[in-house]
C-alpha cells in the first residue's frame, strides 16, 4: 500500500505539471465548452490506460528498444502538437464575445488521446515508473490498479482545473483575454512540438 501511495503521489505530481496536456485542456475548454474540455480529459485518460497496458504486456520496452519506432512515435507527436498549434495560431477569432464556440481541430476525445499517445515522454515515463513498483510476484488485480492509477490521477487533477474555469471570476476573466491567450496557447504548442521533433 506505501509504494501505491508513492506512486499515486508521483502520478497526481505529473499531471500537475503545465505541458502539451494542460495546453490542449485550455485550448479545447476555450474553443468550445466545459464540456469539451471533459472529453479531452478522457481522451487524455484514455491515453494513460494504453500506455500502461502496453506497458505491462511488454510492448512498449520493445518499441523504446526500437530506434526506429521510437522515432516514428516522436515525431507523430511532434507534428500534431505543432497541427493544433498552428491552427489555433491561424483561425480568425470570432468578432463578437458570445459567438458560438469554435470546433476547430476536430473532436476534444481524440485531440486528447492523440496528444498523450504519441508523447515520448509518457512512454518512457511508464517503463521507469513501472519498472520500480511492478514485479512478477504481484497479482493481476495489483497490476490493474497501478494501470489505472494514472488515468485516475489525470481526471482528478482537470476536473478541479475545469471546476476552477467555470466559477465566473475566472470565466469572465477568460473571456476578457481569450483571444490572446488562445494565441499564446497555439504558440506554447508549437513550441512544445518543436522541442519533442528535436528530442
Amino acid at each position: 500500500m506505501l509504494d501505491w501511495l508513492l506512486f499515486l503521489g508521483i502520478t497526481v505530481g505529473g499531471a500537475m505539471i503545465p505541458g502539451a496536456n494542460f495546453a490542449v485542456v485550455l485550448r479545447n475548454t476555450l474553443n468550445g465548452s466545459r464540456r469539451s474540455g471533459l472529453l479531452t480529459v478522457c481522451g487524455l485518460a484514455t491515453s494513460l490506460m494504453i500506455h500502461g497496458t502496453l506497458t505491462l504486456l511488454g510492448i512498449s520496452a520493445l518499441i523504446q528498444n526500437s530506434p526506429a519506432a521510437f522515432e516514428v512515435i516522436r515525431w507523430l507527436g511532434a507534428a500534431y502538437l505543432i497541427l493544433l498549434g498552428g491552427w489555433q495560431l491561424l483561425q480568425r477569432q470570432p468578432a463578437a464575445e458570445n459567438s458560438a464556440p469554435n470546433h476547430n481541430g476536430g473532436s476534444p476525445f481524440i485531440a486528447g488521446l492523440l496528444i498523450s499517445l504519441f508523447n515520448p515522454k509518457v512512454l518512457v515515463f511508464f517503463l521507469a515508473i513501472f519498472s520500480q513498483v511492478l514485479s512478477p510476484e504481484q497479482s493481476l488485480a495489483t497490476k490493474l490498479l497501478y494501470v489505472a492509477t494514472p488515468a485516475l490521477a489525470e481526471i482528478s487533477w482537470f476536473m478541479l482545473v475545469l471546476a476552477l474555469l467555470g466559477t465566473p471570476a475566472i470565466r469572465q476573466w477568460l473571456m476578457r483575454v481569450k483571444s490572446k491567450l488562445e494565441r499564446f496557447l497555439g504558440g506554447a504548442m508549437v513550441a512544445l512540438g518543436i522541442k519533442i521533433g528535436l528530442g
